[in-house]
């Protein structure tokens, strides 16, 4: 009868675990990130009354043991480590992991590992779990210093520094990229270029102006002599005039004439003959004033030309200015001082395009500032830039307060791709970035999906400052719980594989958001209610055994 007593016994200590279980979920439905857990039960030993036999061949068949079980146990405390609900909490230094993975927590002596990214600084700027004062541990080498970027980690030291308001230097620009389109109704420089009206001969069409008397062309209406003249008068490109008498007589030539307009132009002009027509180009590019009139001489005894030969000349081609795309731009040197860098695009007559920058001289001398032969394909892609020696894909430029001459690589996109400047459109309008920048102050944090602690300093600069550590383990649920969100490192679990989110099997990082708890309530109530009728069920079975007990103590009576 002892036994049925014991039995009892047994399941409500295991049932009252169970019910300390569930407890403890319920008491963390609003813990961060806490795993719920669950109550397994096992029997325990038993009685044998009567051993297994095995039956006899046409005599008898086998006989089942008989055994009486002694109750139960609890058998395990199972973790859940599902995922909880991320919460946003737009707090910078707050984080939760997205898939598998622990925190990585240190004192100094003893390693901890935690789902928990509620993080503060320390007075230090260390990053920390307030709760504990435990520091948050960081993975690699990202932050040690580098001879480049800001470094505010120490090698050997796992802990993350962030001191905010720590001064940033200035880096001297090494690289020039520009974007952007350069239009693609660009045009380079023209002339302008003027011409007369075809002269021919019998109809047919003139082709050696020296070999061509005037008075042969089928313009004169009565030949030239002695005496006769035409009156040339115009303009020059920059707007000064020109006129003059020539002589024509029975042996002047169209080259003759040609010659003349030529010392009237001088040197502002070619005079040549194409098209049998007699063209005169302007020697300077772009837009111009230039003119030329050729009339016959009032009182000319007999020479007359009709209008196809004497008249304004007209305007073929008025000129235009290269298309052009100008503006500024601020490098940094080596003290992270800005100075300001003009820039020009000007489309060449040959279809290409060159830079050209320049800086005043108070700030530097600019010993390279040149790039030439920039071409575009027909889609409008960077195809190539051809420039060699000055006038190749960097500038060299030497500011003021230093000593040496600094080499600036210029990036205009890929070749075959319109990523960087591209002659396309209609507007033309170009942007650019470097890598130099000048002091300022770190103002915020930003954390990447790997873990990757990102400054954000005053002058818009940013930089990587660490990266967070994440362990895994083969066996999660074999951590020992410590309390304080905290798991520690078992026999069950194995070693901790420490790396950075996103490797091997650990989840992403999610900046300024925490995990909640994984408590389902539903299911908790459920489990209670279960806990409580197993409760009463073993409570049932001790009261009717004391009534059995009872009962055979009264036979005596």
């Amino acid at each position: 009868m002892a036994n049925s007593l014991l039995t009892g016994i047994s399941g409500l200590r295991g049932h009252q675990k169970m019910l300390e279980v569930i407890g403890n979920n319920l008491a963390n439905v609003n813990t961060t990130a806490f795993k719920s857990a669950r109550t397994l039960f096992s029997d325990l030993m038993y009685e044998n009354h009567r051993g297994a036999s095995s039956g006899t061949a046409n005599v008898v068949g086998s006989i089942n043991p008989i055994q009486v079980g002694t109750g139960s146990k609890v058998s395990s405390v199972d973790q859940n480590f599902q995922q909880g609900t991320l919460e946003s909490t737009g707090q910078d230094l707050d984080v939760a992991l997205e898939g598998n993975g622990f925190f990585v927590a240190s004192n100094g002596q003893r390693e901890v590992y935690t789902r928990n990214g509620a993080f503060t600084l320390d007075q230090d700027g260390y990053l920390e779990d307030s709760t504990t004062g435990f520091w948050i541990q960081r993975f690699g080498t990202v932050g040690e210093p580098d001879g480049d970027a800001p470094a505010f980690q120490v090698s050997g030291d796992r802990r993350i520094r962030i001191p905010f308001g720590a001064s940033i230097s200035g880096a001297v620009t090494q690289n020039i990229s520009f974007s952007g389109r350069l239009g693609a109704n660009a045009t380079g420089p023209t002339s302008q270029l003027l011409q007369g009206a075809p002269l021919t001969v019998g109809n047919v069409a003139v082709t050696d102006p020296a070999a061509t008397l005037i008075n042969d062309l089928d313009s004169t209406e009565s030949s030239y002599g002695s005496g006769d003249s035409l009156e040339i008068s115009g303009q020059l490109n920059n707007g000064g005039q020109i006129s003059g008498t020539f002589a024509v007589s029975n042996t002047t030539t169209v080259q003759d004439l040609m010659n003349f307009i030529q010392s009237k132009f001088g040197t502002d002009a070619t005079v040549s003959f194409a098209d049998s027509a007699i063209q005169v180009e302007s020697t300077m590019t772009g837009p111009q004033k230039m003119s030329l009139n050729i009339g016959d001489t009032a009182g000319n005894t007999s020479g007359k030309s009709n209008d196809n030969f004497k008249g304004l000349f007209s305007v073929l081609e008025p000129g235009r200015d290269a298309t052009v795309l100008n503006n500024t731009m601020g490098i940094f040197d080596e003290r992270g001082a800005e100075h300001t860098l003009d820039y020009t695009f000007l489309k060449q007559a040959d279809g290409t395009w060159t830079l050209t920058v320049e800086m005043d001289p108070t700030s530097g001398v600019v010993n390279d500032g040149v790039i030439e032969g920039i071409q575009f394909a027909a889609d409008g892609s960077l195809a190539a830039i051809t420039g060699t020696g000055d006038g190749d894909s960097n500038i060299e430029i030497q500011f003021a307060n230093s000593n040496v001459a600094r080499t600036i690589n210029i990036s205009l996109g890929t070749f075959g791709d319109v990523d960087g400047l591209a002659e396309i459109g209609s507007a033309a309008e170009a942007a650019y970035t470097n890598d130099g920048y000048g002091p300022g102050e770190l103002e915020s944090v930003e954390i990447d999906a790997d873990g990757t602690l990102q400054g954000v300093a005053s002058n818009g600069v940013k930089f990587s400052l660490a990266q967070l550590a994440v362990a895994s383990f083969r066996n999660p649920d074999g951590l020992s719980s410590g309390g304080n969100n905290y798991y520690e490192q078992s026999l069950a679990s194995g070693e901790p594989a420490i790396s950075t989110a996103l490797s091997g099997d650990r989840g992403a990082i999610r900046a300024e958001q925490l995990e909640s708890s994984n408590v389902d309530l539903a299911l908790e109530f459920t489990r209670l209610l279960v806990a409580q009728r197993g409760f009463s069920a073993n409570a049932r079975t001790i009261t009717v055994t004391d009534e059995v007990l009872e009962e055979l103590t009264n036979i005596i009576r």
